[in-house]
């Protein structure tokens, strides 16, 4: 049988003394990402929050198929939610933040120690990869009292809303663990939150637990929609309840209702304060929207001429008018304009918003690139020496504020301009890509470029991948990830400013570019994550055929190996008596250092795993690259 209602709940329940209705309870959404799928778009958001307020309003169209037994007490939770628009200083927010942090991969109560909202004002909400083996969990209030830091709700990217990453079945979830915010058990009883009591679903001890709830049945709980489950004395279990694991969740009851409306007017973890006219006002909710900025993006900012793409207006709040200035004589009145580009060049992006009597506007510079119709052939160098921006060169920058990829003049690995990342913002992204090559008469590309990078503490956890597409810009797969130890090119830590002599530049070499991608339509990125440490440095990109990557070009034909492919070792032929020679692998990594080595002698292979490698060859200055294939 069921527990007795607390007494509180009795009390209010009956003397009538519940606040206003409905309820109206503020949210922000924190995406904690690691550049993921768990990084959904701000449409995916607003559709979880709209299918929440649904669901807890009773609107949702499936409570027609709610079993004839539970339609009469299928209730109207008369609660419902919205995305602040004020943040806890009093600025202008869209209720959503995002945080990149490798935290996402597990998804424990940890996350909320990245950021957290006052829980008296807002309801936080914590999108991550993976939510500690959960789809989602949250703490009850009687959990979160004495622990406010770890007030909230975590959720997998892939459970929120029913659009995006998501699907109907998975957008039950969200309401599943608000219902434990808001103070209701499972249905057969219980919390299964990390760090918490578990009580597993399907048990037949469950029986005599209960979700503390008169109108909900004794159950031991279901992970399958089974609507003529009958588990407990005898009586047909509520299986489509939105606290149970059957994923047919159609309803709440009037019994969960008042127990809903009982936490949001009790002090406890401080529910009672969220829906307050106060409190309204002081997240933007009291009163008519604000427009206090305007803003946009697109579903990519590098395509093809003709090639479709849709800008979504992201501008906040209650715009009802927008004029876009799009570039290369593009221009739409449309909230989210789709089109094409006829014209290949670099574009300025402009939205101008109105509600009618207060406008807005934001400007992005150099937003959108439409490639040429033809790639160019290889080589493409850069070296930055007559550049005194990016702006001078032929690589694109996607880049908004401040912090963004520029040209250094001083440091340099050759001659005396570099490319800098200045690395002020941790948990940024920042990308800068070539231009569109050809590769289609390249039988064997490879990219050298040098870089320097100090970290100002070890668990700094900058990144620097790079990246290569086939198709504009569309699709991109990752040929080299430089991270934590790997990354710096000096020893130690630099706590002050690091600028890196000629001793501190570190040659990364990338080959392993599939035949497949080898197109005419070719770009390849450097993409850097700032994680705390210093500026990075990049110098001297070039991209050339493997065996035309010689220092000078005239020399190209100074070393030779042989045999090869190779089964147990290979010899040198050149014009050197001594050489040093190190083997990589096509990623660019290091294999083997085999010192000096002689002219003919033999340099021994047979105990690595077969495939191709790079092989590096130098005498002072002079250097040479082959491509060997080891076999066994």
């Amino acid at each position: 049988m069921q527990r007795a209602l607390p007494s509180l709940l009795a009390i209010v329940l009956s003397i009538g003394l519940f606040g206003q209705s409905p309820y109206r309870i503020p949210v922000v959404v924190h995406v904690i990402h690691f550049d993921g799928p768990e990084n959904i778009s701000a449409a995916q958001i607003r559709n979880g929050i709209e299918i929440l307020t649904r669901n807890y309003r009773k609107q949702n169209p499936d409570t027609v198929d709610i079993v004839p037994n539970f339609q009469p007490i299928a209730a109207d939770m008369e609660v419902e939610f919205e995305l602040a628009r004020l943040d806890p200083e009093g600025n202008c927010t869209s209720g959503i933040n995002r945080i990149r942090s490798a935290m996402t991969s597990t998804g424990t109560h940890n996350v909320k120690t990245l950021i957290h909202w006052p829980r008296d004002k807002y309801l936080n909400v914590y999108i991550v990869r993976n939510a500690a083996g959960l789809a989602g969990h949250a703490l009850m209030p009687f959990q979160a009292d004495s622990i406010p830091e770890k007030d909230g709700i975590v959720i997998q990217g892939s459970y929120f809303g029913n659009t995006g990453t998501s699907n109907d079945l998975r957008s039950v979830v969200l309401s599943h663990e608000l219902g434990h915010y808001l103070d209701l058990y499972h249905i057969w009883g219980g919390n299964n939150v990390p760090e918490f009591y578990y009580l597993p679903v399907g048990q037949q001890d469950n029986c005599d637990i209960g979700d503390e709830v008169d109108d909900t049945p004794n159950t031991i709980g279901w992970s399958n929609c089974n609507l003529n489950g009958i588990s407990c004395d005898g009586e047909l279990d509520n299986v489509q309840n939105f606290m149970d694991y059957a994923y047919c969740a159609r309803m709440f009851t009037e019994g969960q209702k008042q127990r809903v409306h009982a936490a949001l007017n009790s002090p406890l973890a401080q529910r009672n304060n969220l829906w307050t006219a106060a409190n309204l006002n002081a997240t933007g909710l009291g009163s008519t929207p604000v427009l206090c900025a305007a803003d946009f993006n697109a579903t990519r900012r590098t395509v093809c001429t003709t090639e479709p793409l849709q800008f979504f207006d992201g501008s906040y709040h209650g715009a009802t008018e927008w004029t876009w200035e799009l570039g290369g004589g593009q221009n739409s009145t449309q909230q989210n304009p789709a089109l094409s580009y006829s014209t290949p060049g670099i574009f300025d992006v402009t939205l101008n918003v109105s509600n009618g009597t207060d406008q807005v506007s934001v400007t992005k510079s150099r937003f959108m690139r439409v490639l040429p119709a033809t790639g160019q052939l290889l080589p493409y160098m850069e070296g930055f020496e007559g550049a005194n921006d990016l702006t001078d060169t032929e690589l694109f920058e996607a880049c908004e504020g401040a912090t963004c990829f520029g040209v250094a003049e001083g440091p340099a690995a050759t001659g005396l301009r570099s490319m800098r990342m200045e690395n002020n913002a941790p948990g940024l992204r920042h990308t800068v890509s070539t231009p569109r090559l050809d590769m289609t008469q390249t039988p064997n590309p490879v990219l050298r470029f040098r870089y320097a990078f100090a970290q100002r503490d070890t668990a700094d956890t900058d990144q620097l991948l790079v990246r290569v597409s086939r198709d504009c810009g569309r699709t991109w797969i990752v040929r080299r990830t430089l991270a934590g130890s790997e990354l710096p090119t000096v020893d130690g830590t630099v706590n002050g400013t690091f600028v890196p002599g000629a001793e501190d530049w570190a040659e990364v070499l990338v080959s392993n570019i599939p035949p497949s991608y080898q197109t005419d339509n070719v770009l390849i990125e450097f993409e850097f994550f700032s994680g705390g440490g210093n500026d990075l440095y990049i110098d001297d990109i070039n991209i050339v055929d493997v065996d035309a990557l010689n220092v000078p070009e005239q020399l190209a034909d100074s070393w030779s190996i042989h045999p090869n492919p190779s089964t147990e070792s290979f010899q040198i032929e050149g014009h050197f008596t001594q050489q040093d020679v190190e083997l990589f692998s096509l990623e660019g990594r290091l294999v083997r250092s085999f010192g000096q080595v002689g002219v003919r002698q033999s340099i021994p292979v047979g105990d690595l795993p077969a495939g191709a490698y790079l092989v590096r060859i130098s005498s002072g200055s002079l250097f040479a690259m082959r491509r060997l294939v080891v076999t066994h």
